[in-house]
């Protein structure tokens, strides 16, 4: 009785293994892979274009302010051009400002502005571009010259985004509310020093 009893035990264990690893050799269905495919998507180029940009300046840049919780740069970028297959220039005004999440809200700590010139390059086509240089406007009496200088034909483009307040704001709202996704942060809202809070 104890040998039957064993051999049935034996069995069951046996049947019990087998079907396990069917179900993980078994193929995921239809519906479930497109689950999966969806859940991984990639970045476009003007997205990786704006996270090489962004990683710089708050590595560079915004270290050099008073620093809050997250470093969060916003970017209107005025026009790219391509000098070869490896190589990149960007004109943009480009903003840093430096935030303490107190609440759901994201206060601006620091943070300014670094318009200019920026030059990426790539090793290959696989790999991510890096910024080289950075060539920037300076403040005072030299800037209209130093603007001219570095955004040359694109200056009366960059003198439009510059002066149009309401679409800068725009564009970081929109950037924030999307590093906020990313980065899973408790923020409905941000504020600057002395406004009211604006709605993410």
């Amino acid at each position: 009785m104890k040998r039957i009893t064993t051999l049935i035990c034996a069995a069951l264990l046996f049947a019990a293994c087998n079907n396990a690893q069917d179900q993980q050799n078994t193929p995921a269905a239809p519906e479930q892979q497109a689950t999966e495919q969806s859940q991984v998507t990639e970045k476009s180029p003007e997205q990786l274009l704006n996270d090489a940009i962004s990683n710089y300046l708050v590595k560079e840049i915004g270290s050099q302010y008073a620093q809050g919780d997250v470093c969060i740069p916003a970017l209107t970028l005025v026009a790219t051009e391509d000098q070869d297959a490896e190589q990149m220039r960007v004109w943009g005004d480009f903003w840093i400002f430096n935030y303490k999440l107190a609440g759901d809200t994201l206060k601006t700590v620091s943070g300014g502005n670094h318009s200019g010139c920026i030059t990426l390059v790539r090793a290959n086509n696989d790999s991510p571009m890096t910024v080289t240089s950075f060539e920037q406007t300076v403040d005072g009496a030299g800037n209209v010259a130093s603007t001219k200088r570095i955004f040359g034909q694109y200056y009366d483009k960059f003198q439009k985004v510059q002066s149009d307040q309401a679409a800068r704001e725009a564009a970081r709202k929109a950037q924030l509310k999307e590093y906020v996704g990313q980065h899973g942060l408790n923020a409905r809202y941000y504020q600057d020093y002395g406004r009211e809070a604006v709605a993410l």
